[in-house]
């Protein structure tokens, strides 16, 4: 018999149609986290480099900036000191001192010492030598008279680096011109600093020009190379490209592009992971929705593979072969419980009328027997009697119905069982009662009670004969895996949407005149063999019983004992 949703269980309906918005949250849930876990990754990776990577690498780059402006300087104090030597050298020459002399002192000609300086230029490879009277610091020669930049002494300093407000940047050196002990002149060579500048820049890739500013950057040294003291304050800055600073740079961007693009394929290979994983939970929700429309001892198909899954799926029909026991055990106990019921009742309607029906009936027998009754009065004597057995027919059928039906179960060859049933039938009721098929070939023996079985075969066929008076029932026998199906099909109007789920029910009857303990036997005398009833799809009326091959005593003594 199909069974009705038991209300308050197993409702997954409204857990199926969440299902897809469920998944797509948890998709975006793992999105979501991929990119949680890539940006906590990316912040520690970033923040490893930055506290770690370039501080020791900033470090190194301000080692190797202060190496590179010691150099410079050394290289620049080096050329400071040659310069002061050669024109210490230079200052002694006798043929400039005496040319010299002569022209201060002996009103010489002004050639002379030009001509000298130019000498001593051209052999030194030197950019300027000039020379100044001590007296008045007048410039007396010059190797280049004609330029606008003047380099007069640097009081008693040997060598500065001097800037011009053009902006020219020289080396200069000085040494006094003595005749006698007497310091008579001062011998200045000088020689720009971007000839030395370039050499540098070559050697050391660094950036040096002379001092704009007051701040210094932190990729900047500055050298100073003067005293502060010193009006010509002159000072260079040395500035060397942060080349690992600009790869460590590059190497965070490459990082970034490419932990962006590992989230993001992660995130898609999770996801389709997860959408080829959760399949089998799909199919798994798909399921349970089959138990909660009441397919108790419904069993899902294993999915491939022993994993978790497939472990699952077998809990699951455990469960569900469970809640079909748990199913059978509380139908028999409201079945028991009404039967216990019914028979109280029956009992008690016995005892209350009977007793009074045996006297009406005792009194129309007299009745009938005196002949002393017109035609009218021997109707209505008639109809009390007829009505009087069908009172003690009722009360009889709720006796029996409340008894318990304990079966004597013994092999019987199906087939015949049901043959004699429809032969008895098919005179009763003078139709065609068909048996499907004809033969017994291929049909085990079924263990089962013969007198129950044929009583419940014939309120079925009762029932077929009355639904569709005058028109064939077909009864058809087939057999399954470890159990006997027998169908009962008329060509009536069939059970209405209705009716299908009362039945089965005692008392429910939709014939006129009817008690409603036919099917209702049926349910009964099926389930004391341990088998099952539904009702078929049609067209017209369709019974279909199923009764297990073999019969498990014990178990059926215990289950029968109730009814």
């Amino acid at each position: 018999m199909s069974e009705a949703v038991i209300p308050g269980r197993w409702s997954l309906h409204r857990g199926q149609t969440q299902t897809p918005r469920r998944r797509r949250s948890l998709l975006i849930r793992v999105i979501l986290g991929v990119i949680t876990v890539t940006a906590i990754i990316h912040s520690a990776l970033f923040l490893g480099i930055d506290q770690v990577v370039s501080r020791q690498f900033d470090d190194l780059h301000q080692e190797r900036l202060d190496r590179l402006a010691d150099q410079v300087d050394g290289r620049i104090q080096d050329e400071l000191r040659r310069l002061s030597s050669l024109t210490g050298l230079l200052a002694r020459d006798s043929d400039l001192i005496n040319s010299t002399y002569y022209h201060l002192y002996l009103e010489g000609e002004q050639h002379h010492p030009a001509a000298a300086v130019s000498r001593q230029a051209e052999a030194f490879e030197l950019q300027r030598v000039s020379l100044w009277a001590a007296s008045d610091q007048r410039e007396i020669a010059s190797s280049r008279p004609s330029d606008s930049v003047i380099f007069p002494p640097q009081g008693e300093r040997e060598g500065a680096a001097v800037v011009f407000a053009d902006g020219s940047f020289w080396l200069v050196g000085q040494a006094a011109i003595e005749h006698n002990n007497v310091n008579i002149a001062w011998l200045v060579t000088a020689t720009p600093l971007e000839e030395l500048v370039t050499s540098l820049r070559e050697t050391h890739s660094a950036r040096i020009e002379p001092a704009a500013g007051v701040s210094v950057g932190p990729d900047t040294r500055r050298i100073e190379l003067t005293d502060d003291r010193d009006p010509s304050r002159a000072a260079l800055d040395v500035r060397a490209p942060d080349t690992v600073a600009r790869a460590l740079d590059e190497v965070k961007t490459l990082l970034t592009i490419t932990l962006a693009i590992a989230a993001v394929l992660l995130a898609f290979a999770l996801v389709v992971v997860l959408r080829i994983q959760l399949r089998p939970v799909g199919a798994l929700v798909e399921h349970l929705g089959r138990i909660a429309r009441g397919e108790f001892g419904y069993q899902a198909p294993l999915p491939p593979g022993s994993g978790e899954f497939s472990r699952l799926v077998l809990a699951f029909n455990d469960m569900s072969r469970d809640l079909a026991r748990l199913r059978d055990i509380e139908r028999r106990l409201q079945h028991q419980e009404q039967l216990s019921a019914i028979g109280r009742v029956a009992a008690r309607v016995a005892h209350d009328i009977n007793n009074p029906l045996t006297v009406i009936s005792s009194v129309t027998a007299t009745l009938q027997r005196e002949g002393t009754l017109g035609e009218r009065q021997q109707e209505m004597v008639n109809m009390i009697d007829h009505h009087c057995e069908r009172c003690s027919r009722t009360v009889q059928e709720l006796l029996e119905y409340g008894r318990p039906v304990t079966p004597r179960i013994q092999p019987m060859d199906p087939h015949a069982l049901v043959a004699g049933v429809a032969a008895r039938q098919s005179r009763r009721w003078q139709i065609p009662v068909i048996l499907e098929p004809e033969t017994s070939t291929g049909l085990s023996p079924v263990e089962l009670d013969p007198l129950l079985t044929e009583q419940m075969l014939d309120n079925l066929i009762d029932n077929a004969a009355q639904a569709a008076p005058h028109r064939p029932v077909r009864v058809r026998i087939t057999e399954g895996a470890g159990d006997c199906r027998i169908e009962v099909l008329d060509e009536g109007p069939g059970f209405a949407a209705s009716e299908r789920e009362q039945v089965f029910e005692p008392f429910f009857t939709t014939k006129r005149g009817g008690t409603g303990l036919g099917l209702a036997s049926v349910l009964r005398v099926v389930r004391a063999h341990d088998g099952d009833i539904d009702l078929g799809p049609g067209p017209g009326g369709q019974v279909r019983i199923r009764l297990p091959l073999r019969q498990d005593r014990e178990a059926l003594q215990d289950r029968t004992n109730g009814y």
